[in-house]
């Protein structure tokens, strides 16, 4: 089963589309389990579209008003929830902040199975 790992670190963390990925990072993203990954831009980048009143709204930067912002995603490919939790708490491992939510991935193009 697929499941995606999200990466959330501080809003302050404005370099890191610049900076390189850090050697304990880079070896755990290099292992079999992970079947894709990608950082992202800094949240102010960010362009949020929203549905109300049936219009679409167009709003520079995130939407949310939150401490952390998600930076990044990685796909992992694990047996069951522990094991998806093993490789997640790896990757917790080699950061020193920010936050980890971990979801399995709806598998089939639209969803099923």
């Amino acid at each position: 089963m697929q499941y995606a790992l999200l990466i959330f670190d501080a809003e302050e963390d404005l370099d890191r589309a610049t900076r390189p990925v850090p050697g304990p990072v880079a070896a755990a993203l290099d292992q079999p389990y992970v079947v894709g990954w990608a950082r992202l831009h800094a949240a102010g980048s960010a362009t949020t579209l929203r549905k109300s009143d049936g219009e679409t709204l167009l709003t520079d930067g995130p939407f949310i008003d939150s401490k952390e912002f998600l930076a990044g995603l990685i796909v992992i490919e694990a047996e069951n929830l522990d094991a998806a939790l093993a490789i997640a708490h790896e990757f917790q491992a080699t950061r020193t902040a920010g936050a980890i939510e971990l979801r399995p991935i709806i598998q089939g193009r639209f969803g099923g199975a």
